[in-house]
């Protein structure tokens, strides 16, 4: 056992000598080691083989290091120390297959290295992998060095075709629960390419690692596999165990008597349980991956905000989004997932809690805060109807606007018909902001109306005599006359309304600036505690690769006098958020020390102390520094700022660096 245990310990021990430079040498990046094996990311699929292959040729060195390799290629999703997404997982597959010594790879590698003469492939054969549905060909790298494996040597994670029936497969969850289910036709699941996934079950897989990262458990999500869109009985007597269901519209998913008896049943039974909607969430979520018309929309979701995974160009052409990292709108379909995952799972833990979904209110009382707020009613925001390329920009406001804890208005689809001014009428009178976001496009008419929705809100605005803030971009050109009319009736008219307030900010500060706005209005039941005294608070930021070298600074500043406030890392992602603000909050001064932590991460960090006054601060910070440590580069080098005090030490750690932070604080 000894002797086992020491050649494993030798194995272990080289496997990490030669697979970390090896892999740095080709520009790769290792996410993550588990047991004994590696995930690993790399900029093009060609410097992902001759890696791959360097690694098994060293390796059959003395000692020799038994390894098999799985490579594909695709989208993925990246968190703090991990990365998740159907391609991830089919690489997982890919390498299960392999034998000792060899390289293989998917179809849409073997594309990618075509034209590199040395890298000759060998085709094994078309497979269906375990929850894959489609059949997927592999080729094994064919060099002198490396294995080739015949059919029969083949070891994997393999599952037999799927025998479709009578069309139902139940893709029931491992845990057994059936919290959440997705509605959808066929159709809207088929691929164009014998390569890709399916749309549907890309986001279903998506859904299923976000809501286990936001909720800290894997809920029950679980779908239908068809053939044919058809509602059994057998799914449909699972529904009163539902918590969720997502509708994924469509034109197919409209003209789908079964699709539609899903939907239906589901409302029938949620409207005599609990409710369709839980506060100011509905339990019924509408994701439009293909544009219908509104007056086309089943009754049940009719007035539901959807969130569409689209958007229309000037031409009025649509593009769907896609988690394609090569797709231009692969950013777009991670914004909106994002309102869906975090929405869904807050709709979740609401049922499973029977606490309010709707966060506490900026200010409010907080365990451990100093300066305390207690407020007996919610603010609400009338977010303006925009045109369609501004729906990003506003479903990113609203999120934020909901996180700190305002209510935001309309929650409802607003009619397109002669009910428009009434309603809008009856929202804004439950405001007390209005924000609104104005584009190059006039934006659609009303039914029976003479002007835009932008034109109209806005008019209604000013008749309310309702605080306004409207966002420009800066340099906004339009070709259309209406829409230019317009623009210069918000220059000329809006500035001269004590209530209308216009900027051309970039949108962070006006965020920024509409956070401040709201915390400014008062409620006349408010009580406020005045903040208590003790020693300056610097809130030391850091990233978690960066613990053990930021405790450096934190000892300095804890035996300069000061309480040390740090972030988490354990936890749910909202509790960490949680954490995140109040520390912006309370804290007199913040330090961001800059090691490990991507150039992404620091900029989040900087702009969440911009965001600091909206997530309640009451007060500007004393003093805000970056501290940039670790290993140069250029980026670091070349780093620089106006708002903070820029701190570089590449060196050992000295006290005098951190003199100029220290003393501004005594």
């Amino acid at each position: 056992m000894q002797r086992s245990e020491a050649e494993a310990i030798k194995i272990r021990k080289r496997h990490r000598e030669v697979f970390n430079p090896t892999t740095a040498k080709f520009d790769g990046q290792i996410i993550q080691y588990y047991g004994d094996g590696t995930l690993s990311i790399f900029n093009s699929a060609v410097s992902a083989v001759r890696c791959a292959c360097e690694l098994q040729q060293k390796f059959q060195q003395e000692p020799v290091v038994p390894l098999r390799i799985g490579i594909h290629i695709g989208d993925i999703i990246v968190t703090d120390d991990d990365i998740i997404g159907d391609s991830v997982n089919l690489a997982s597959r890919v390498e299960s297959m392999a034998v000792v010594g060899s390289v293989l790879v998917s179809s849409k590698v073997v594309e990618e290295i075509k034209n590199q003469e040395d890298l000759a492939v060998k085709h094994l054969g078309a497979f269906h992998f375990k929850n894959d549905r489609n059949q997927r060909n592999i080729y094994a790298i064919d060099q002198p060095g490396l294995v080739v494996p015949q059919g029969h040597e083949l070891e994997g994670k393999m599952a037999a075709k799927l025998k479709m029936g009578k069309g139902k497969t139940d893709l029931t969850p491992i845990n057994g629960k059936k919290d959440i289910f997705i509605s959808y036709a066929q159709l809207d699941d088929e691929s164009l390419t014998e390569e890709e996934t399916g749309w549907i079950s890309t986001f279903d897989q998506a859904l299923r690692k976000r809501t286990a990262q936001l909720l800290g458990y894997q809920p029950g999500i679980w779908r239908e596999r068809k053939a044919q869109d058809e509602a059994g009985e057998d799914v449909l007597k699972e529904f009163p165990k539902l918590k969720v269901m997502v509708s994924i519209i469509s034109p197919r998913y409209l003209e789908s008597e079964g699709c539609l008896k899903e939907l239906k049943e589901f409302y029938k039974i949620a409207s005599k349980k609990g409710g369709v909607r839980i506060d100011n969430k509905w339990r019924i979520f509408k994701v439009v991956k293909t544009p219908v018309r509104p007056d086309q929309h089943p009754p049940e979701i009719e007035g539901i905000l959807g969130y569409e995974f689209f958007e229309v160009d000037e031409k009025g052409h649509f593009r769907e989004f896609h988690l394609d990292k090569q797709s231009p709108s692969y950013y777009q379909f991670l914004e909106r997932f994002e309102d869906v995952a975090q929405d869904l799972s807050q709709v979740i833990r609401s049922l499973e809690t029977g606490e309010a979904i709707a966060t506490a209110p900026i200010g409010q009382k907080a365990k451990g805060a100093a300066q305390q707020v207690e407020s007996k009613s919610q603010k609400a925001v009338y977010l303006a109807k925009t045109t369609s390329e501004l729906n990003p920009i506003r479903d990113n406001i609203r999120r934020d606007l909901e996180m700190h804890g305002f209510k935001v208005l309309p929650e409802q689809e607003l009619p397109l018909d002669h009910r428009f001014r009434e309603v809008v009428k009856e929202n804004l009178g439950q405001c007390q902001l209005a924000v609104q976001l104005v584009s190059s496009k006039y934006g659609m008419v009303p039914e029976d109306e003479e002007l835009s929705l932008p034109n109209i809100q806005y008019e209604m605005c000013l008749e309310a005599g309702l605080p306004s803030l409207i966002w420009i971009p800066d340099n906004l050109k339009t070709s259309d006359n209406r829409q230019q009319a317009f623009l210069e009736i918000l220059q000329t008219q809006g500035p001269d309304h004590e209530t209308t307030e216009i900027l051309n900010a970039e949108l962070e500060d006006f965020k920024t600036h509409m956070m401040d706005t709201l915390s400014n209005i008062k409620d006349d039941e408010e009580i406020v505690v005045q903040e208590g005294q003790g020693p300056p608070r610097v809130y030391l930021i850091y990233d978690r690769a960066d613990t053990e070298a930021a405790s450096v600074i934190d000892d300095y500043l804890y035996n300069q006098g000061f309480e040390v406030l740090k972030p988490l890392f354990e936890g749910t992602e909202q509790e960490l958020r949680e954490v995140h603000k109040d520390n912006l909050k309370t804290c007199d001064a913040a330090l961001i020390y800059h090691g490990y932590g991507s150039e992404y991460w620091l900029n989040a960090k900087i702009n969440d102390l911009r965001k600091a006054p909206g997530f309640g601060r009451s007060k500007p910070m004393a003093k805000k520094a970056v501290y940039i440590s670790g290993e140069k580069s250029a980026a670091k080098e070349g780093f620089r700022s106006r708002e903070l005090e820029v701190i570089k030490q590449f060196d050992d750690f000295s006290s005098e660096y951190l003199s100029s932070f220290t003393e501004m604080l005594k």
